[in-house]
């Protein structure tokens, strides 16, 4: 039986979450004030791509690719929004005044760089340098036949599942972490919502599963087992840098051949493909966590705006008002010809704080830096950027204050979800009766 599929995927991302569609990509995030903001922007249609990006098994390779940078960025740019710019180390500015290149994009080819680098060390020479200690503490002679070294090829495969699933184990128990998940939760709640054609809502989408067939997740277990198939073909060589090599060499291949796994068994529903597929979704209930009722918000705005992009290419981009370190502003106030004492005076007005506390702001939004430009270029008067001063700070008090409601009240749910947990047992009939009811819930669930 096929099944109903949609062209819309997403990420978690910082405090949101990234959805994209066939012809656009968004992004929604909740900022320290409690808003949600959205980024948003156009992508070019599969169909207006070259052949090399829509044939089976090459779409794979660059998708995997272009996922991987593009989720990068998109995490680097959710953490501009919710903790602001950092300084750039010595490093990235000597990288950025060398290549005459953003410190950005620097950040973005240093994260990418390491994050493969990581990846091979883990996945691929960890995983052989395990198997090769194993073969020399029990004397095995890994090329004594065919058959022998498919088997190692084997265990070298079992081991670097062991090590990946080890790896999505350990980094669920961070903090952190654990919040990126909730919102990847939210964001399989949100596509499986819209894949049952019901009402983009927070209730309708909390009634979903955290899990979903097209997740990265199963992916990645997909390409595992892929990649033990593959690799247990190509022989067995007792140097370790020879394998690690044709390992290497055959990512672009385990990619591929992945991608078209994936997409197929997402086209179908039934006894054989679920069991095909039980062991990735098993697997995304270390990747997933129920998220709260915000979290779902963010992910059904970040999917609501794909939608309305796909459907009218004529909808403006959005971009997010991320933070500027309080020097760069400054800089780009002198720019403009006006003095230091002036450039000063123009942030504490835009900030909308005395002179005596210059010295405590650190970070401005992008937008209240336009102000400033515009003061100092005399497009608009002091007393103009002071009056949007106030009802900028106003605005944020009163968003802060209604986030620190919904997380007292949230946390006040969950106090007394665990007091309810504490009590002693009720008599047995009246247990039945409970059951019941869960019974009924659960179904309707479904």
């Amino acid at each position: 039986m096929r099944k109903k599929s949609i062209g819309i995927g997403g990420q978690a991302v910082i405090e949101g979450v990234m959805m994209r569609g066939k012809r656009s990509m968004a992004t929604a995030v909740r900022d320290e004030n409690g808003n949600i903001v959205v980024e948003s922007q156009y992508l070019k249609p599969a169909e207006e791509k070259s052949f090399l990006f829509r044939a089976p098994f090459l779409r794979g390779i660059f998708s995997f690719f272009g996922t991987m940078v593009s989720g990068v960025r998109t995490l680097m740019r959710s953490g501009e929004v919710f903790d602001g710019e950092q300084e750039p180390s010595k490093a990235e500015k000597w990288f950025a005044k060398t290549f005459k290149v953003d410190v950005f994009s620097v950040v973005m080819v240093i994260s990418v760089l390491v994050g493969i680098a990581l990846s091979l060390g883990l996945f691929f020479f960890l995983p052989q340098l395990i198997t090769s200690g194993i073969i020399k503490l029990f004397s095995i002679n890994a090329r004594a036949n065919v058959g022998m070294q498919i088997a190692m090829n084997l265990l070298e495969g079992f081991v670097r599942m062991l090590i990946f699933i080890a790896y999505i184990a350990l980094t669920s128990m961070m903090k952190d972490i654990r919040r990126v998940y909730m919102y990847h939760g939210a964001e399989h709640k949100t596509i499986s919502c819209y894949e049952h054609d019901l009402e983009l809502t927070v209730e309708n989408a909390q009634k979903m599963t955290t899990v979903h067939d097209r997740c990265g997740t199963t992916f990645m277990f997909i390409t595992m087992v892929v990649s033990v198939l593959i690799f247990s073909l190509t022989g067995w060589s007792s140097e370790l840098w020879v394998r690690f090599l044709i390992r290497l060499a055959l990512i672009p291949v385990v990619a591929g051949v992945s991608y078209e796994v994936l997409k197929f068994l997402a086209k179908f529903d039934n006894p054989l493909v679920r069991a095909l597929k039980a062991p990735g979704l098993l697997l995304q209930k270390l990747t997933t966590r129920q998220p709260d009722d915000g979290m779902v918000e963010v992910a059904i705005t970040a999917f609501k705006t794909v939608l309305a992009m796909d459907e009218d290419p004529n909808l403006p981009e959005l971009k997010f008002d991320t933070k500027l370190l309080k020097r760069k502003v400054r800089e780009e106030l002198l720019l403009t010809g006006i003095t230091e004492d002036r450039a000063k005076d123009l942030i504490c007005k835009g900030m909308g704080v005395p002179s005596e506390d210059y010295d405590k702001v650190s970070h401005i939004k992008h937008s209240r830096m336009q102000l400033m430009l515009k003061a100092a270029k005399g497009e608009i008067t002091d007393e103009e950027l002071c009056a949007k001063a106030v009802e900028l700070n106003i605005k944020a008090e009163e968003a802060r204050k209604e986030h620190a409601d919904i997380i007292k009240s949230r946390q006040e749910g969950e106090t007394a979800e665990k007091g309810a947990e504490d009590k002693p047992e009720k008599p047995a009939e009246e247990n039945k009766e409970e059951d019941k009811d869960s019974d009924k819930d659960v179904d309707g669930d479904k």
